[in-house]
């Protein structure tokens, strides 16, 4: 039987239901007053004042104890029924896989799978919701109280053209949210990251450079900025950024690859090369191994060249530019077997955008002084880190956004 909490008044002794204002026997405002069932029925006793207030305290935490029992007695009741509908689920698709996997193991293979990958699906999805959620609550909690709810509905309406890839419309809306908060500093990173995302590099760098006088230490803005004046062959200015960033962790990786590469825009092959191992420390791929390969190919030292490409295949055998390099290496080495195997290889792996493509076309192999990576340096008007091969922009793409998510 369910034991109920009264509230006993302090003039009769009479039980009232928590709650009550006034006792419902003698009519005396109630106090918080609970006796124990011994002393209930004791003419005798006559509690002190300091007794008294004892006892409302206790009183009341009775009623919150049987308050957040009752809570919890709920929030139990809710999730055990939620685990016995989940086993239910469970147990049903356990047993369809294993009819499956009886009738049909090759459906179930590809059930399983595909079930995973919508899982993975799923959870990258939540994961994005709440990464743009948390941004949008950092930008709105930079801003000053001005024009608070114009700014939210500008920032949270450029945010959802970006999203439908409207991005003329929704670059204007953040530029005229910038205008009221122009000290904003997650916003202005936010602004400009998705302009470099556009290629519109100039627009970005503006805004990262009123985010710099802000916040001269924050790692996205420094790697951005390092980044972009990389790109466009300021080496100076880009080392003065990166130089910063090659101790930390998450974006050593980006910082140590435009450090190479911008060595190797100045011939400078021996710091190339140590930025370009160094990145392979963070992170072993075959496009730096592809681009250690270049290098030692611009120091002669083919022998370690021909490695180090060898490696690069080995982790991606329709890496075409890799072929390729390994042919010309052959070539110079006179081994005709292997060069024109690997100059057929790289041929049939028909890779879209490789920059061996143009030299595939003629019948021989043509002397190379400057390797596939860096032929795009002796171009005017070029980007240096976006503007050649498009396999290497695409990687260095993804790596800069993995490193500032």
């Amino acid at each position: 039987m369910e034991k109920k909490i009264a509230c006993y008044c302090q003039n009769c002794r009479a039980a009232n239901s928590v709650g009550e204002t006034y006792c419902g026997r003698c009519g005396t405002r109630l106090l918080l007053v609970v006796f124990p069932q011994s002393l209930k029925y004791d003419t005798n006793y006559m509690p002190s004042f300091y007794e008294d207030h004892l006892l409302e305290r206790v009183s009341l935490l009775e009623l919150r104890l049987a308050q957040v029992t009752e809570q919890l007695a709920m929030a139990y009741e809710f999730i055990s029924g939620e685990a016995k509908s989940f086993q239910k689920d469970h147990a049903l698709l356990q047993s369809f896989f294993e009819t499956i996997q009886t009738v049909n193991p090759d459906l179930s293979e590809l059930l399983s799978q595909n079930t995973l990958e919508l899982f993975n699906e799923k959870k990258a999805s939540l994961s994005i919701k709440n990464k743009q959620e948390q941004i949008l609550s950092e930008i709105i909690a930079a801003h000053d109280a001005k024009q608070s709810e114009l700014f939210s509905h500008l920032v949270k309406e450029g945010i959802k053209l970006l999203q439908g890839c409207e991005e003329k419309q929704a670059f204007l809306n953040l530029e005229r949210a910038a205008l009221l908060s122009p000290k904003n500093v997650p916003f202005l990173v936010f602004i400009a990251e998705h302009f470099f995302r556009a290629d519109r590099f100039d627009s970005a760098k503006n805004n990262l450079e009123k985010a710099f006088e802000l916040e001269p230490q924050n790692p996205k803005i420094l790697l951005l900025l390092g980044v972009i004046y990389g790109n466009e062959a300021e080496t100076e200015r880009a080392r003065k950024f990166l130089s910063v960033l090659v101790s930390d962790q998450n974006k050593a990786f980006c910082a140590n690859y435009v450090w190479g590469m911008l060595a190797a825009f100045e011939s400078n092959w021996t710091e190339s090369l140590a930025a370009f191992k160094q990145s392979s420390e963070n992170l072993e791929t075959a496009e730096i191994q592809y681009l250690i390969g270049a290098v030692y190919f611009q120091l002669e030292k083919y022998e370690t060249a021909l490695k180090h490409l060898q490696t690069a295949i080995s982790l991606d055998i329709k890496f075409a530019d890799a072929w390729f390099m390994q042919s010309v290496i052959y070539k110079l080495s006179g081994n005709e077997e292997n060069a024109n195997n690997s100059r057929v290889a790289a041929f049939e792996v028909k890779e879209a955008g490789a920059q061996c493509l143009e030299f595939l076309k003629v019948k021989k192999l043509p002397y190379l002084e400057i390797a596939l990576p860096f032929q795009h340096f002796k171009r005017k008007n070029n980007y240096l880190l976006t503007g050649g091969s498009l396999r290497l922009t695409k990687f260095f793409r993804e790596q800069i956004y993995n490193s500032i998510a």
